[in-house]
Formats: C-alpha cells, structure tokens, sequence
C-alpha cells in the first residue's frame, strides 16, 4: 500500500517536486560529464594530466556533501509544505517508520527519473567538456556518442551517497517531529532579527563601508603578504551579511514615506511583499548572496587560467624545436626520422648568435623591474642580447606563413614580445648612432608576431635583433635549433618516441639547471646532448593549469545549483499566503493580469537581489586574482591591457545566467501554477 501510495503522491507533488527534479537531474549530468573525463582517451594520452582524475574524484565528494545537504534541505522544504497531510497520516495511525518509507519511495521514483534524464544531458556536456579539452592540447575532435559504462557506475555510486545521505537527515527529522509541529507549522512566524529602526540604517552604512573597504584592499593590496586579501574577505562577507539584514528598513524609510511614488503603478503590493520577502530571509539571501560570488569567481577564475594558459601556447608557434649547444649542427639524422614517422610540413635549421652587448637586455630588464619583479637574467646563455641572421628570419616567417617583410641588408631589426615594444622604441629614438656590428637600426624596425620568444631556449628570450649576414662573423653562435612544423598535433607518446628514436637525444626540462662552468648563471643544458622542446612539450607543462581550470569550473557550477535551488524554494515558501494575497487584490478589482505582473516583477527582483552584489564582489575577486595570476605566469604582461579580464568575467557571467535562467524559469512556472 505504501508503494501505491508514493506513486500517487509523488504524480500529485510533481509540481513541488519540479524544482527538485531540475536540482537532481542537474546534478546528474554534471557528474558524469565530469567523470567521463576520468576514463577518457585524451586524459590517457597526456600521462602529465593524470593528476586531473584525482582532482575530480576530491572535488566529487565534496559535491557529494554540498548536494546531499541541499537535497535535504529541499526534500524537507516539501515535506514541511506538506504538513497537514503527513499529520493526516499520523492520526491515521501510520507510525513514524512507515511514513519515512513512504517518503523514502518518493524520493527514490524521483530520483530514478531523474537519473534517466540527467544521464543522457551528461553524455551531451561530456562531449562538450571533451571538445574544449582536446582545444586545449591542440588534439581532433570527432562528435561521436560515447557511452562510459565507468563514468556511469560512479556517478551513480555518488548519485546514491547524496540520496542515502539527504534522505538519513529528514529520516531523522520526521522521527522525531510530533503532531503539534505538523499541525501548527504554517502559522509559525519568523523573528525579526532587528527591531530598531535605527540600527537597522546605521548597520546599513556599516556594511556599505566594510565593503568599500574590503574592495579597496583588494584592488590595492597595501598591507602585503596576503594580509589585504585576507582582510578583504572578511570585509566583504560581513558587508554581505550586514547588507540584507539591514537593507529591508532601510529601503522601507527611504521610500515608505513617500506617498506620491508609493501608490502609483502598484508599487505599494510589491514594495510591501519584496520588503518583507528579505526581512523574513535576510540570513539565507547573504548565505546565497556568497555561494553566487563563489560560482562566480571560480568560473571567472577558471576562465582567465585557461585564457592565460592559451596565451602561452600561442607564443609557442613551432611543434618541434631541437636544439644543439654552440655551433651549428648537422640535424639531418633527426630530419630523416621526424620525415619518415611524423607528417612533417616545413622545417629549417639556423642558429642564434650573442656577442658583449646588454644594450637591450638592460631594457628589458627595466621593464621587467616596472612590473614589480626582478630584472635579474639567471640564465648563463642569455647575459647578452641575442641575435638572428636576416636570411633566418625571412624564412622561419616564410614557414610560420607570417606577412612577407622587405628587409634592407644593411640595416637592423627587432623582433619581441609586444611587452617590449615601447620601451625598445623609446631606447632607439633615445640613440639613434645605436647599431650591431656597424649597422644601425631601421626605422619601423620592431616586429611583434608570437615567434616562440616567451621561454628560454627558443628564438631568443623576449627578443631577437635581426642583423645582416656579414653582421654575425663578428659574433658567438649561442646554440643552433631545428625548427618544425607537424600537419598534426603530437602528445606525450610522440614526444617520447622521438626522444627514444633519436640517439643523444633529451627532453628540455627549463626547471632544471647548474650554474654555469664560467659562473655567469644558471643553464638548463646540463648533459653532452640535444634537447627536445616546442609547442607540445610546453603544452604538457601547462595541464595542471588546465586541470585546475576544469575543477574550478565543476565547483562553480555545484555552487551555482545549491544557491539557487534555496533561493527557489525560498521564494516559493509561502505559496498559501501568497495566494491569500492574491485572492484580495482580485475582490478588491484588481485584474489577473495585473496580478501576475506584480508576482512576475517580485520573482524577478528577489532572483536579481543577492546576485547583484554578488557580481560587483566576484568581479573584484576575479580581477585581482586574474591580474596575480599573469604576474606569476609571466614574466612580462601577454595582454595588452585589462579587457582579457573583461572578458573571462563575461564568460563566466553568461555561463551563470544561461543556468541560473533555467531555475529562474522553473520557479516561474511554479508562481504560475500557485
């Protein structure tokens, strides 16, 4: 009978139940996309990723935690709302046991649907994580339906511990419940956590200024060592505490008194219903208010490593660069392997060259010192600025399909990372008898393409001064490179087949080094060999970067669901009452339609108010981090000013919304429906 019963309840609550089914379905297809990643072929291709799986694993058992309680919270929210008829059941004489059963075979019919539907969305978002995966290491995507029997065994082991663990918390609660609170559960009313007016303004402007002050330390950082970020925080979620506490009085004696804007346009029903709404759930709106600045700022976090992680992979324009110290080399033996197992597309053979000169290393290092770093050159082979001959450089553009340059062959150019283009400018117009060999510079001189110059042992580091032929016979070849260009793109067991294919051949480890025989710094050519590096060994160094952005993006979105399905169902807490309501302005001759516009612009301003602070702390958050993250990645600034950050946070937010709608839309229906 029990089962019968829950059947029938569970098609007679659906429409309580629908924002609880959204939450579970969401979650669903939320973990299997993500646990598809654990067995997919790209984190197998890339050993340096393996790390990723754990990641997910630790972040999938906090989740676990995060949505069993919100699980219990909404499946208590709907057992509240359903008082009478379990009150019903007890004088009944259904026993306490019997009516956690039933309870127990709603929840699991639900959550069965649930699980069907979510899991074909999770297959969809898994296809979708994996094409921005295989972007990222530069490897084909291919759409194909592809199940994970894996992928789904742990998703519904999860998916299970979440259920177990909701379900445990109301079996407790509805234990323990007795007649009289079923019974008398709708008239109970909240406390009001300030009955002074006046504290409730001064709180206000209290709070507005611990905000004010926790944005400006973490935009200035003043006090350093982390003590300012540390500080700011707690500034910034005392100011969203005190905000809704007080913000309800204070919007009350800014414009309750005024009676002219009061009673126009039906403004006094919803200034009314959306006061009192926040005074009864002031606590819970800056409970959501933080869960949204965290989605927010992990989403936005993630987006800017990934876009700085994009960056790097964007100086780094050759696939494969083998690098042999000193004098040129015969690369011929390596060229003959890379043609016969790798679909090579160009490659070229030159060598940079070095002489006494710091002219424009000293530049660099200045504008390196402006950034707030040191200026210091800790790498033996770059005490001197680096050259390139002209013949090199046409071709490398020639190979890299760069725009055609005529370059004069009596005179000199620049090339460099765009950082260092306005100090070189300035140090040229400063001196202009500056010259190489005896050859000055040309005007216009300064080209600023990627051309793998953002690391050490490419075609320079930074910068690269392009001379003429005869210019070099008064110079020291630094070490000479094989430069390649694949059809395709390679992964870690390419690499590792090149390495074991070709004798005397190592991977560049850049983390690695002694100090140089002569004492003039630190080098990373340690052993009597050739290294290996490029774009794709870069890249490997680069998935933990990647593997963080993911995570964050999987935490954000978990927050995002917990925020608002309590706000949700706080909104549709008080259905009885609000239908009451409804009923009055009907009789006294208001018309449905007008009724349902005040709900509709009530639904709108509640879901809009603990976003909007929300966004204005998560943003602060976002730009602060994202500015220390390119400081820390970067030696000098990739970006050309702040609009990259910009942009990751519009990424983030439009993400935010296209899921936050969907919540928005459920409850919608649901205020319709009451």
């Amino acid at each position: 009978m029990l089962k019968e019963l829950s059947i029938r309840n569970a098609k007679r609550q659906s429409k309580d139940y629908l924002l609880y089914f959204i939450t579970l379905a969401c979650t669903v297809s939320f973990m299997y996309a993500f646990n598809s990643l654990i067995f997919s072929d790209i984190v197998k291709a890339f050993p340096s990723i393996g790390v990723l799986p754990y990641m997910i694993i630790v972040a999938s058992l906090l989740i676990v935690l995060i949505m069993g309680w919100i699980v219990g919270y909404m499946t208590k929210y709907i057992l509240k709302k359903r008082s009478r008829e379990l009150s019903i059941y007890m004088i009944s004489g259904i026993p306490n046991r019997s009516i956690c059963r039933l309870i127990f075979y709603e929840n699991a019919l639900i959550g069965i649907f649930a699980f069907a539907i979510g899991l074909p969305v999770g297959i969809l978002f898994s296809q979708l994580l994996e094409a921005v995966l295989s972007s990222m290491f530069g490897m084909i995507y291919v759409l194909r339906w592809n199940f994970s029997f894996n992928a789904t065994a742990l998703t519904c082991l999860y998916f299970l511990a979440m259920l177990f663990y909701a379900i445990r918390r109301n079996n407790k609660w509805i234990s323990k419940v007795t007649l009289y609170d079923l019974l008398y559960y709708e008239r109970q009313n909240e406390k009001k956590l300030l009955h002074d007016g006046v504290s409730a303004i001064a709180l206000f402007f209290i709070s507005v200024l611990t905000g004010c002050v926790g944005i400006f330390l973490m935009c200035t950082g003043p006090l350093g060592n982390g003590y300012d970020v540390l500080i700011g925080v707690v500034c910034l979620v005392l100011f969203l505490f005190g905000f809704f506490l007080s913000v309800p009085t204070f919007l009350i004696m800014q414009f309750g008194n005024r009676e002219k804007w009061k009673y126009e346009k039906n403004r006094l029903v919803l200034f009314c219903g959306f006061t009192a709404k926040i005074r009864s759930t002031s606590i819970i709106m800056g409970v959501l208010s933080v869960l949204f600045m965290l989605s927010l700022t992990f989403m936005g976090a993630g987006t800017a490593v990934y876009m700085i992680a994009d960056k790097n992979m964007e100086q780094s324009v050759f696939d494969i660069m083998i690098l042999h110290k000193a004098e040129l080399q015969d690369f011929s033996a390596y060229e003959n392997v890379l043609d016969l197992n790798f679909p090579v597309q160009s490659s070229y053979v030159y060598s940079i060259y070095t002489d006494n000169k710091n002219s424009f290393l000293a530049a660099r290092n200045d504008c390196i010192s402006s950034t707030g770093r040191s200026g210091y050159m800790a790498y033996a082979e770059y005490q001197h600025d680096t050259y390139m001959k002209q013949s090199d450089y046409k071709k490398l553009r020639e190979i890299l399909g760069l725009q055609s340059v005529e370059l004069n062959p009596s005179l000199c150019y620049i090339h460099c990372v765009p950082a260092l283009k306005k100090p070189f400018e300035i140090l040229l117009e400063q001196d202009k008898s500056l010259n190489c060999a005896g050859y000055l510079f040309a005007e216009d001189s300064i080209f600023c393409e990627p051309f793998s110059q953002m690391d050490t042992y490419g075609n320079g580091l930074d910068f690269c001064i392009i001379v003429p032929e005869q210019a070099v016979s008064q110079m020291t070849t630094l070490y000479s490179l094989l430069s390649v260009i694949t059809e395709t793109p390679l992964d870690s067991r390419d690499l590792q087949n090149i390495v074991q294919m070709c004798d005397g051949l190592s991977m560049l480890k850049r983390n690695i080094g002694k100090t140089a025989s002569d004492g003039s710094g630190v080098t990373a050519l340690i052993d009597n060999v050739d290294y290996l590096s490029g774009k794709w060994i870069d890249k490997e160094s680069l998935t933990q970067l990647y593997a963080m952005a993911i995570c964050l993006f999987y935490l954000s979105l978990v927050f995002e669901i917990t925020g608002a399905a309590i706000l949700a169902m706080q909104i549709l807490s008080d259905r009885e009452k609000k239908r009451r309501q409804d009923c009055i302005l009907q009789q006294l001759g208001m018309n449905r339609r007008d009724i349902e516009k005040l709900n509709n612009r009530q639904l709108s301003m509640m879901f809009l108010l603990p976003l909007l602070p929300a966004l204005i702390i998560s943003s602060c958050f976002v730009y602060v981090s994202a500015g220390k993250m390119q400081l820390s990645a970067f030696h000098l600034p990739v970006f050309s000013n702040n609009l990259w950050i910009i942009g990751s946070l519009s990424i983030a937010f439009v993400f935010f919304i296209l899921l936050y709608g969907v919540y928005y839309i459920a409850a919608r229906i649901s205020y319709r429906r009451q």
